[in-house]
């Protein structure tokens, strides 16, 4: 895998790093994991906010839904599957994206990436792939993104995974909020969905090697994601690219329509003195080996137009 030249990286760079991470993984397979999922009605104290619970993106006034960051790559890593190079998209591939709807998308893929080979402690690829995201970035006018605050906590945690979530959560809120001031929404939702396919693109090529049924029930989750997905792509203005992008991820849909959710609904718990009931139901995924290899041979076919 060939890698660009990193030079100086300066704070605009870490700046970058925070930008791609957040916006190529946000929305990168979280929620609906196999497992219990509990509606508690009534009277309820609000809890603490998760750092990994979904975020609510609003796009002209359409509130939608969006799961929170970097839980893919760390999924395929508590899995147990081992640092494959080989899936990434090399960083030579940047001189090809000269159109900003590109740019955009393929800084969304750089973020995975970078935040792929992070997660994996691959220090080297790491910096190769901060250069691509720093480089693209600038190209777009959205090198300048977070605060001193945010990149010092950034230099003092490097290697603590925990406190590397929580950083990327609030990278998350201010990017949001950049692009909301500056009125970029539309360059948001392409990044985001750069992100989306880079991370379907990771994990099915790590199933197709590992046949890991974690990461392979991850894959039939995205059928709700790809709706959310499509539907934040409608909001934006059309071009070429953006219509054949659409066109593509509808062939997508059409596949994991035979994706089937299966719910398994438990006798409700009511709570007297706190005034709750709570609902609980454990939800599977039903997916035939035919529809994943179908599933994996679309996503790769989308991404090759993206990438090269």
């Amino acid at each position: 895998m060939q890698n660009t030249p990193l030079g100086n990286i300066s704070f605009g760079a870490l700046r970058t790093t925070f930008a791609a991470i957040t916006f190529g993984l946000v929305i990168s397979f979280a929620s609906c994991a196999e497992g219990e999922k509990k509606v508690v009605t009534e009277e309820q104290q609000e809890k603490p906010k998760d750092k990994n619970e979904n975020t609510m993106f609003e796009i002209e006034g359409k509130v939608f839904s969006i799961p929170s960051p970097i839980q893919t790559a760390l999924l395929l890593k508590d899995a147990g599957t081992s640092f494959d190079g080989s899936i990434l998209n090399p960083t030579a591939n940047i001189t090809k994206y000269t159109t900003s709807t590109k740019r955009a998308i393929n800084l969304g893929i750089y973020g995975a990436d970078l935040g792929y080979v992070t997660i994996f402690d691959q220090t080297q690829s790491s910096i190769s792939y901060l250069a691509a995201t720093k480089s693209l970035a600038t190209d777009l006018g959205i090198a300048n993104i977070f605060d001193q605050k945010i990149l010092s906590r950034f230099e003092k945690n490097i290697g603590n995974r925990d406190s590397l979530l929580s950083l990327v959560s609030d990278a998350f809120k201010s990017t949001d909020q950049f692009l909301k001031k500056n009125q970029q929404e539309q360059l948001g939702v392409l990044i985001l969905a750069g992100g989306w396919i880079e991370t379907l693109h990771f994990a099915t090529k790590i199933s197709g090697s590992s046949g890991n049924q974690k990461v392979i029930d991850r894959i039939g989750e995205q059928k709700i994601t790809l709706e959310n997905l499509m539907k934040l792509l409608l909001t934006i203005e059309a071009n070429d690219d953006v219509t054949q992008l659409l066109g593509s991820l509808q062939e997508l849909r059409d596949i994991y329509n035979g994706v089937n959710y299966v719910y398994e609904y438990k006798e409700p718990i009511t709570d007297v003195e706190n005034k709750t009931t709570t609902i609980t139901s454990v939800s599977k995924i039903e997916m035939s080996p035919e529809i994943l290899k179908s599933i994996s041979d679309k996503i790769s076919s989308i991404r090759n137009n993206i990438t090269l």
